[in-house]
């Protein structure tokens, strides 16, 4: 299951939609994302305190919005890469 996580997140789908498709609760999926992170395949992204530096800056509906979850991010690191990398 994390291999295929790992393959949904690399096509940019939600928490959510990867829940619906795997058809596991949500919460499942978060906690295999920290595994994920565990593991080097994500990266926890800080967020800072300025918008300008904020990863979410684009989805972001402004200034009084206060992001409280965790933002992770691909890792160049994988293991057993298709393309030979």
């Amino acid at each position: 299951m994390l291999e295929r996580i790992l393959e949904l997140l690399e096509e940019g789908r939600s928490i959510d939609e990867i829940a619906r498709e795997l058809d596991v609760p949500r919460d499942e999926v978060v906690g295999a994302m920290e595994v994920l992170a565990d593991l080097g395949y994500l990266e926890q992204v800080e967020a800072g305190d300025s918008c300008a530096t904020c990863p979410l800056k684009s989805v972001c509906p402004g200034a009084c919005f206060r992001f409280k979850g965790k933002v992770y991010q691909l890792s160049d690191f994988r293991l057993g890469r298709k393309d030979g990398h």
